[in-house]
């Protein structure tokens, strides 16, 4: 009974130790944990007047944002204007990180939190540099945890480059997503309450005419048969809806990538207050690119100048839907014919 008292006290033993050599691969390997609610970057919060550039590493991209004066740009696309709210939501949130809990020190975990290397998994290494090219803040930022610590405080795992100890910090912070998600995708965005008349031309030199005579009154098909049957008011008046919230899918600088004059799609809008805007539109390997630019007299002479000031320089490609209503016929606006 004795012999066998001491085997399951040497197991329990062994338990113990496994069990305690677990526990110290997992935290901070003796090293003091942070107090609680410790910043990550104690000094970040007071120097974000300084941040002249914000480097996003991942899935083997690199995403370079760099001050422009009181602007954000991208430089990887010809230093198009960048999406400030994201970009705003990434700098504060690592200002406002704080240190909870200390997580693994083994590398080979580190895939399971993902704030292993950059290039070598999910994380994302994100640097923020003021302009002389100091390192203001630097960090390996893993996977989220939605609502982790409760009451509506999410959680994120992060690690400092050149340090082996991971941590589970307080904080909402997302520099993920493809590089149009870093853009000011917004082109421009013109009501369709404000379309007065639009005209769709095709390479061929097709032409599609719709307009109307006010604000309240419905489009109608210039030149259209007598005995033409269309689908419904709300498809003739599709075109019209052409530049609302028209976002772009990518730009490419209009000295690198023109979109030509002939043999393209050709757009005109024009409002009730005095602006036109012109569209051109090429297919090119599946993807739909067009320029823009615009003309205005009277109050809309300042919305004109303000579209080409930001458009003119840019090719857009823009979202396949969004083409498709620029390539509308009359056919397509038309009833089916019957047996067809």
């Amino acid at each position: 009974m004795q012999k066998r008292s001491l085997i399951l006290l040497a197991s329990a033993t062994v338990v113990l130790v496994a069990l305690a050599v677990a526990s110290l691969a997992t935290s901070n390997g003796g090293a003091s944990r942070a107090p609680s609610g410790e910043r990550v970057f104690p000094a970040l919060a007071a120097r974000l007047g300084d941040v002249a550039s914000v480097k996003v590493v991942r899935d083997g991209s690199t995403i370079t944002l760099l001050r422009d004066g009181g602007n954000w740009r991208v430089a990887e696309k010809g230093n198009y204007p960048a999406n400030a709210a994201k970009l705003s939501q990434v700098v504060l949130g690592m200002a406002d990180l704080s240190l909870v809990e200390p997580k693994t020190q083994d590398a080979g975990l580190y895939p399971r939190l993902e704030v292993e290397d950059p290039g070598k998994g999910k994380s994302t290494l994100v640097s923020v540099k003021d302009k002389t090219g100091a390192v203001l803040a630097e960090l390996v930022v893993g996977r989220r945890r939605f609502d982790r610590l409760g009451g509506g405080n999410d959680g994120v795992y992060i690690r400092k480059p050149g340090e082996r100890q991971a941590w589970l910090a307080r904080g909402s912070l997302d520099p993920s997503g493809d590089i149009s998600g870093w853009l000011d995708r917004r082109i421009v965005d013109i009501s369709e309450q404000r379309i007065a008349k639009v005209t769709l031309t095709q390479p061929d030199g097709t032409r599609l005419v719709i307009g109307r005579a006010g604000p309240d009154a419905k489009f109608a098909v210039e030149g259209a048969p007598a005995d033409a049957k269309f689908k419904s008011d709300t498809i003739i008046a599709g075109p019209a809806k052409a530049l609302e919230a028209l976002d772009l899918d990518d730009v490419k600088p209009a000295s690198a990538f023109a979109v030509p004059d002939k043999d393209v799609v050709t757009a005109s809008f024009a409002t009730f207050d005095g602006l036109t805007v012109n569209v051109r539109l090429l297919g090119s390997d599946k993807t739909s690119w067009i320029a823009i630019s615009a003309a205005g007299s009277g109050a809309a002479e300042a919305e004109a100048k303000k579209i080409d000031d930001k458009a003119a320089q840019w090719s857009y490609a823009i979202p396949a839907y969004k083409a498709n209503v620029f390539k509308a016929k009359l056919a397509d606006l038309l009833e089916p014919a019957k047996g067809s």
